[in-house]
Formats: C-alpha cells, sequence, structure tokens
C-alpha cells in the first residue's frame, strides 16, 4: 500500500472516528455540564447573548443541589422572579432558600420574558417524572397562559421531548400540531427546524458539547452586548443585571406610558354591566383554560404555585376606582381558575408598598423578601413535614 493510499485511509477513518468522538463527548458533557456558582441566568448565560442553556443542563443545576430528604423547589416564570432588579447576592430565590433552610433546594431557572410553563416547568416535570419531590413556582399575569412552544425558550421543550423526559401528555402534543398546522409559513418552518434539529441532537448531543465548550472555553458567535470580547468563554462574564437604585431615583420613567400599561393591565378581560358590575369576558377565560388544560400535566399541577404579579401601587392608586375594581375581578377571577385546575394561586403585590418596587412590575430586595417569605408559607404547605 502506498503512502497516498494510507493518507487516504488515515483521512476517510478520521471523520467517523472524529464525529463518534463528538457525539460521545457531547452524551457526558449532558450528565454534568452546568454554569459554576449558579444563581440565576444573567445576560451572559441565556438566549439574550445567544448562549441557549440547554434541557440537560438546567436539570443538571437542579440535580446537583438535590440529595435524598430534601425537596427541590424549581423557580420558572418571567423577569419579576428572575429577580430583575435585585442584586445576586440579596436575590429573592436566596432569600426563600433562608426561609425554607435544608429541607430544601431552590434552584431560580426562570428567564426574563419567559411564560409560565417554559423552561423550568418542563424540569419540574422531569424530576417529577424521575420520582424526585419537586416544587415548581412559576408566575403570570391574569389571562396569560402561553403555550410551551413558539416563543424565545420554546426550544426547551423540543429538547426535552425528543430526549423522552416529560410526562406523556397528548392534548399537548395535539394543541402544538394543531397551532403549528395554522400558524403563518415563517412560523411552520421555524417548528420544523427546531423539530430536525431537536431530533438529531438526541442522537448526536452536539448541543450539549457546544455549550459546555461555550461556557468552559470559548464561544464562537458575535452578539452586541458581548461584541468587544464575544469570544470569551461564558463563566467569565458577572451577573450584570440592573439593581434598584434609591428610592427617590425610582419611577422616573414616563408616568403616562406606565400608567397605559397599567390601565390596560385587566381592560380586555372584563366588561362592565350596568347594575351588575364588572364581569369577566368568556372568550379569554376559555382561552386560558384550554391552554391550562393542555399545556399541563395533571401530575405536575397539585406541585405548582401560580403567582399572579400585580403592578406598583404608585401606578394603581392612579386608577380610576371602577378600574380598580375592574382590576380586583380579574385578578380574583383568574386566580380562582388556576385554583379550579388544582393549583396553588396568590396574588401577589397587591398588598406590597412602593418602596417594594424597582419600577412598575419588578421587586426590590425588600420586595423580594416579602415575596420569599410568602412563597416559603405556600411551599410548606404542599410538602407538610
Amino acid at each position: 500500500m502506498t503512502f497516498l493510499k494510507i493518507k487516504n485511509l488515515v483521512f476517510l477513518l478520521a471523520i467517523p472516528i472524529g464525529f463518534g468522538l463528538a457525539t460521545w463527548f457531547g452524551l457526558n458533557a449532558e450528565s454534568y455540564s452546568k454554569p459554576s456558582r449558579f444563581v440565576r441566568f444573567h445576560y451572559h448565560i441565556s438566549p439574550e447573548t445567544l448562549f441557549f442553556p440547554t434541557f440537560s443542563m438546567m436539570e443538571n443545576l437542579a440535580i446537583s443541589r438535590w440529595k435524598p430528604g430534601k425537596t427541590i423547589v424549581i423557580i420558572a416564570g418571567n423577569s419579576i422572579l428572575n429577580g430583575y432588579g435585585q442584586n445576586e447576592t440579596d436575590l429573592w430565590s436566596l432569600r426563600l432558600q433562608d426561609e425554607l433552610g435544608e429541607r430544601y433546594a431552590v434552584v431560580n431557572l426562570s428567564f426574563r420574558g419567559a411564560l409560565p410553563f417554559e423552561g423550568g416547568m418542563l424540569v419540574a416535570e422531569s424530576l417529577q417524572r424521575r420520582g424526585l419531590p419537586v416544587v415548581l413556582v412559576t408566575n403570570t399575569s391574569p389571562g396569560t397562559v402561553g403555550r410551551v412552544a413558539g416563543e424565545t425558550y420554546g426550544y426547551l421543550y423540543y429538547d426535552a421531548l425528543y430526549k423522552q423526559r416529560l410526562h406523556s401528555h397528548p392534548a399537548r402534543s395535539a394543541n402544538i400540531l394543531e397551532w403549528e398546522e395554522t400558524a403563518s409559513k415563517t412560523v411552520r418552518e421555524q417548528q420544523a427546524e427546531l423539530r430536525r434539529g431537536s431530533l438529531l441532537d438526541s442522537w448526536f448531543h452536539f448541543q450539549g458539547l457546544w455549550h459546555h465548550v461555550a461556557y468552559r472555553y470559548f464561544f464562537t458567535t458575535w452578539n452586541q452586548r458581548t461584541r468587544l470580547t464575544f469570544w470569551k468563554s461564558r463563566d467569565k462574564y458577572i451577573d450584570d443585571l440592573p439593581v434598584a437604585p434609591g428610592y427617590e431615583q425610582r419611577f422616573q420613567t414616563d408616568l403616562s406610558s406606565e400608567l397605559e400599561i397599567t390601565r390596560g393591565f385587566s381592560i380586555n378581560l372584563a366588561e362592565y354591566e350596568p347594575r351588575v358590575g364588572w364581569k369577566l369576558l368568556q372568550p379569554p377565560m376559555e382561552i386560558a383554560s384550554d391552554l391550562i388544560e393542555d399545556m399541563t400535566p395533571k401530575p405536575i399541577r397539585a406541585r405548582t404555585i401560580i403567582l399572579l404579579s400585580q403592578n406598583a401601587p404608585i401606578y394603581r392608586s392612579k386608577l380610576t376606582p371602577s378600574e380598580q375594581d375592574r382590576d380586583e375581578v380579574v385578578c380574583k377571577g383568574y386566580a380562582d381558575l388556576w385554583r379550579n385546575f388544582g393549583f396553588t394561586c396568590k396574588i401577589v403585590g397587591d398588598d406590597f408598598d412602593n418602596q417594594d418596587f424597582y419600577d412598575r412590575s419588578h421587586l426590590s430586595a425588600t420586595g423580594g423578601r416579602k415575596l420569599a417569605h410568602l412563597v416559603a408559607d405556600y411551599v410548606r404547605q404542599l410538602t407538610p413535614p
């Protein structure tokens, strides 16, 4: 055999061997890879800077905090539960851990802009399916439910689905398929690409490998926020989410625009009838009911705390008495809806003061401590000794 033939043979063998090694390394990384010293998903370890934590990475974070005898408390939801406005060292989920003590392991898997059942709920569902004791805490506003697929964090659903980590829930699959069939061509193509990519990843584990390398060694994708140092591994970046300034410096944004958002909080969810008062509109209530039923397997509902987040009183106090009545009717009505499906539900913020808010919706450190205290009581109610 000539030298050239040997060289060509080595080259041909190197391709499948290299591919096989990459697959093995990716599979191995999925079993342990996770951010170090993790507190929450900040800008630099989230999709906001093109770092898309894998489902396995999020599950590893939860399992690493658990040991027999503990209950895992998974925090999902949006920027309010992510702690936007609170210093990393004074984050409300850390105070929740302090309140609950060593019997519990609190893991904050919330993302800015996430819907209530994106991301964290899927991790809680997987842990429950594996037989681990888990409580899920998530939040939303009245009337907002959403699907587990289709938005920024919908990739996590397909990641978990094709790796067979979720409860069997045919209604969820059917709902998403029906939605995909009626969506625009662009959305259908995006969803098909996500499905193909997640299916392939369940075989070859390339996402696990790439995100492990991206977090520990170097990053390969430019983005605006990290444009000057985009190649740095993500473990080099600090949590630089905004922190609430002193009270006299808060609420400096245009009052009229924030007030309009507050006024619109419940405007499409109820109508006024003379001699009766405010009544919930049925079409939005039916849509929310269908999504709750379809998106959430029954086993997870009894272990889930839904927080309905209110706006800061500085804005709510400027609503007319009629608008305030509408807000109250809507919040109570949707809280009852969640409870009817077997969830624990609490309206949060209606008894907080302005000092407890960073802005219209996000909490300061004092608000975070209040939130931790009330959530701890509900967690204990779901996990009696």
